[in-house]
């Protein structure tokens, strides 16, 4: 694909960025999901990030593995989380590849996506107005041209946070959207029931910042954004944009005292930098009463994953 001439100064970034050459993975059926406590899960949802997706179909193919492999199980899966860098250029058509897949499932299946620094870095308002009218049309809420929001399911709430304006790799998350989200933080917790936020930017020095990656993190309101989830019990803070893989930069406990976690959830569309590298991996997620579980699964492939920094459980304290 040849690059449009405004972006060519940025080819050895984008190319970078790409698979040498496509490979449609085959989705295997052998290992469907098995949630390890069936009968008392509350709430369970599947979170992958970086999709990338250009406009091939290769790549279309691919990214429907996640849904097929997601629904592939008896298992009651209520949702799949995407953190950002739904497209690789932020094009039209790539929205369209994008949405045209997941539009076959949203009647079985509910998506909470965020714009990733690849959706907005050059194309902010076509990207986030097609990204918003369908997201509008999937979860049946207004979004009034915000890039945030919040969503319920089964009593659980996502808050899903994302920059506001053109960014080359950080974000810009505006005072309102700081109030906004210490609110529904205030709400969504108060009732001892943890709560998921989604963002594709790290923390900064989390995952491994900012040694992988200099300039990686969320940007200048960091601080503020972090100090609010801080505030709360039971939070637990999603974001993809690393591509770190399978490896010690997963977790990080940003406030041991009120379970306070944020898990980076490696790349999917290409292999990743550090650790199990492979495509394809993100985590399961099983809520319970008492506990919440992140298990890593390979949903390009079909497949469990074994190993260190596959599975994470965290008690819910009241």
């Amino acid at each position: 694909m040849k690059l449009p001439f405004f972006l060519a100064k940025y080819e050895k970034q984008f190319r970078a960025m790409n698979p040498k050459y496509d490979v449609v993975y085959e989705l295997s059926t052998d290992e469907p999901i098995v949630f390890e406590n069936s009968e008392n899960v509350k709430l369970s949802f599947a979170a992958i990030a970086d999709t990338h997706l250009p406009d091939r179909e290769s790549a279309e193919k691919n990214l429907e593995n996640a849904f097929k492999d997601v629904l592939n199980s008896k298992e009651r899966i209520d949702a799949l989380l995407l953190a950002g860098d739904i497209a690789d250029y932020g094009l039209k058509k790539e929205y369209e590849r994008f949405f045209r897949v997941f539009l076959k499932y949203m009647d079985r299946l509910k998506l909470f996506v965020t714009m990733g620094n690849h959706d907005a870095r050059f194309f902010f308002r076509t990207a986030s107005k097609t990204i918003n009218s369908n997201i509008e049309k999937m979860l049946g809420i207004e979004l009034n041209e915000k890039t945030y929001y919040s969503y319920e399911i089964n009593g659980y709430t996502f808050i899903v946070i994302c920059t506001e304006k053109a960014v080359l790799e950080k974000a810009y998350i505006s005072p309102d959207q700081i109030a906004f989200l210490d609110k529904e933080l205030k709400r969504a917790t108060e009732n001892g029931k943890p709560c998921f936020v989604m963002c594709h930017q790290p923390f900064a020095f989390t995952h491994g910042l900012p040694e992988v990656w200099k300039t990686g993190d969320m940007g200048e309101q960091n601080d503020e954004v972090r100090a609010v989830m801080e505030k709360y019990k039971n939070v637990f803070f999603i974001n993809g944009h690393l591509h770190g893989g399978v490896c010690d930069y997963v977790e990080e406990v940003l406030n041991k005292e009120n379970n306070v976690v944020s898990l980076s959830i490696p790349g999917y569309r290409k292999e990743n930098n550090f650790g199990m590298t492979d495509a394809g991996v993100g985590y399961l997620c099983e809520v319970y009463d008492n506990k919440v579980i992140f298990r890593a699964r390979n949903f390009l492939t079909g497949k469990n994953v074994t190993g260190d920094y596959t599975r994470f459980e965290y008690d819910i304290i009241s």
